[in-house]
């Protein structure tokens, strides 16, 4: 296995992998963080960015997990290549070697821009100290969904050599989950798909708000969170993998 991640590094190496992800980031940070701060705003800081963020990540993080799945398989669907690599391995640990590698690249993009948001409210002076159980649970329930979207998008890519059905699929996929996120009185939407588990999941509030007063009186709070809708995404994680990874196995190369 580890002589495989070496080659996917490799392979990687000099397609601008890394710094197209870390683009990404960067723009996510920028659509995120971009704004004036009164003093207002300073004050619920904190718990305004965990109540804002979960739908920047709606956006962006699926974007990502498209690109970063595509690319790497593609390096494989162009000139036969898998055919060549299930010469000397076996087709489970091409797989896997490929999903670790490039969840990889994922989740460490995700913590990057979880480490710099704290940061940034440092930087501009929000009220208190960081909640920091609350940003803990926050990239619990980034780093999950996107895990999930990555994984289904990871074996598409393996299965389609056309990349439009990936594309496709994550562009379809973050549409509804987006849409998902502006029809609370509907909760099932959410956990119909994984791209909706970053709403579904959300547990900051913004109360107080009305057409007469608007932002005057709104104020950000923790609400319950949905263990439920964790468990299911844990339960749709491993069933993704194993049937991916089994169809997979299956494929002509």
């Amino acid at each position: 296995m580890i002589t495989l991640l070496q080659c996917e590094y490799r392979k990687t190496r000099r397609t601008y992998l890394f710094l197209t992800a870390l683009g990404i980031t960067v723009i996510q940070l920028c659509w995120a963080l971009y704004g004036t701060h009164p003093e207002d705003t300073l004050q619920w800081g904190w718990m305004m960015f965990l109540y804002q963020l979960p739908l920047v990540n709606a956006i962006f993080l699926p974007i990502l997990s498209i690109i970063v799945s595509s690319r790497l398989a593609d390096l494989e669907h162009k000139g036969a290549m898998l055919k060549y690599l299930t010469v000397i391995t076996d087709k489970k640990y091409i797989y896997d070697a490929k999903l670790i590698y490039g969840l990889s690249i994922v989740l460490l993009c995700s913590l990057f821009s979880w480490g710099t948001t704290i940061l940034f409210g440092y930087i501009i002076g929000f009220s208190g100290d960081v909640p920091l159980r609350l940003y803990v649970l926050y990239l619990l329930f980034t780093l999950t969904p996107t895990a999930v979207i990555y994984q289904l998008l990871h074996a598409l890519a393996l299965l389609f050599r056309n990349q439009a059905v990936t594309f496709f699929t994550g562009i379809t996929g973050a549409f509804i989950g987006l849409f998902s996120m502006f029809l609370p009185q509907f909760p099932i939407l959410r956990k119909l798909l994984p791209w909706g588990y970053y709403g579904a999941l959300q547990f900051v509030g913004m109360f107080g708000w009305t057409k007469e007063t608007r932002m005057r009186n709104v104020y950000f709070s923790a609400m319950d969170i949905d263990w439920p809708a964790f468990g299911i995404l844990i339960i749709m994680s491993i069933v993704i993998y194993l049937i991916g990874k089994k169809l997979f196995e299956k494929k002509e190369v």
